[in-house]
């Protein structure tokens, strides 16, 4: 999943209309509450700021979302994410997003990446 998860990135990273924006937003649907939870996302933010270092190129900002149903032991995930925010990852704003993604969760228009290979044993409906 790891190398998707980077290509996919280094061709976000590389998209004029993303540059221009310097916000990039990812999603992580069904993102669990165990030692997994920030697996996929981590991945995303490390390729973004490894793509702008080899570039020389300030970073975008990163707005990464965790959504999981309201059932979710959130405490768990905020606990990794202070974590994640003290390692030398580079600085995003994260935010929770509890319920179903079978119902809208987000705006339009305002994901660049989703996430949600951790849940697809889960699903009932496509």
């Amino acid at each position: 999943m790891k190398p998707l998860i980077e290509a996919a990135m280094v061709g976000l990273c590389s998209n004029h209309n993303t540059l221009l924006s310097g916000k990039m937003t990812i999603a992580d649907l069904g993102c669990s509450s165990g030692p997994n939870a920030l697996a996929l996302v981590s991945i995303a933010v490390e390729a973004t700021h490894n793509h702008f270092l080899q570039f020389q190129q300030p970073p975008l900002e990163v707005c990464v979302l965790l959504n999981d149903l309201p059932d979710n032991d959130f405490n768990v995930v905020v606990k990794s994410l202070v974590a994640l925010q003290q390692t030398n990852e580079p600085v995003c704003v994260i935010g929770i997003v509890p319920g179903s993604f079978y119902e809208r969760l987000f705006p339009s228009g305002s994901l660049h990446l989703v996430c949600s290979s951790n849940s697809l044993q889960w699903l009932s409906k496509v």
